[in-house]
């Protein structure tokens, strides 16, 4: 796992960002995280959209996420990483103050 920015500050509150490398990193994140941390990381969602005329469609869209963990859960067989939280901020694609279910790309 690749650390591109440490601020921890003397009473161990502070924020890190890490770039995983390998499947194993997963773990590895998996035992930092904690209920009430601030997740920020790269996700892709289904979108719908409807057209002028009425007409739905949907596509597959990559976005960033920031939830405030409310859950996390590890697949050790896939070695991912599931968190469920609270979205925190507004997104073109995502509103406000909705409970996901994050996988991590």
């Amino acid at each position: 796992m690749k650390l591109l920015h440490k601020d921890i500050e003397k009473d161990n509150a502070g924020q890190v960002t890490l770039v995983p490398e390998e499947a194993e990193d997963m773990w590895h994140t998996y035992n930092l995280l904690q209920v009430g941390d601030s997740l920020r990381a790269s996700t892709i969602r289904k979108v719908q959209t409807e057209s002028t005329t009425g007409s739905v469609g949907s596509s597959r869209v990559r976005t960033t996420l920031t939830l405030c963990v409310e859950t996390i859960d590890f697949d050790s067989q896939a070695c991912q990483l599931r968190v469920k939280g609270t979205n925190i901020e507004e997104n073109q694609y995502v509103k406000g103050h909705l409970v996901y279910w994050f996988h991590p790309v």
